[in-house]
């Protein structure tokens, strides 16, 4: 009986995880530099987020909300999609995947309000 309930909580912290995972990032059908560029400004248009650091050869932003630091990455995948992923910088999720909800919220505002946005 012990076994089965270490079992069933594993497999239900596994699940767990990969849905909160999948909920962290998202693919835009726009070219890397376009996105990284709507990403600074979204997460510097809102009050609640301060950059820490910015890399744009590696294509990652630092950011505070609250008291913890996430890693914003940008990953080319083809000339005109790139993929957005959004993590906890220690893993900790206990904030669930609200903070990568809201950055992802604002950065299809920016896109679709820019002039950059409007580009195909």
């Amino acid at each position: 009986m012990k076994k089965i309930l270490i079992v069933l909580s594993l497999l239900f912290s596994i699940c767990f995880a990969q849905s909160m995972f999948e909920e962290c990032y998202k693919i835009y059908p726009k070219d890397a530099d376009t996105l990284f560029m709507s990403a600074i400004g979204a997460i510097n248009s809102d009050s609640r987020f301060s950059i820490s650091e910015i890399q744009s050869a590696n294509g990652y932003i630092l950011f505070l909300y609250g008291s913890k630091y996430y890693l914003l990455t940008l990953t080319k995948r083809y000339q005109n999609q790139t993929e957005i992923k959004i993590l906890p910088q220690n893993s900790d999720f206990s904030q669930g995947s609200t903070v990568a909800k809201t950055v992802f919220a604002l950065i299809d505002s920016k896109l679709k309000n820019s002039p950059m946005g409007l580009v195909k």
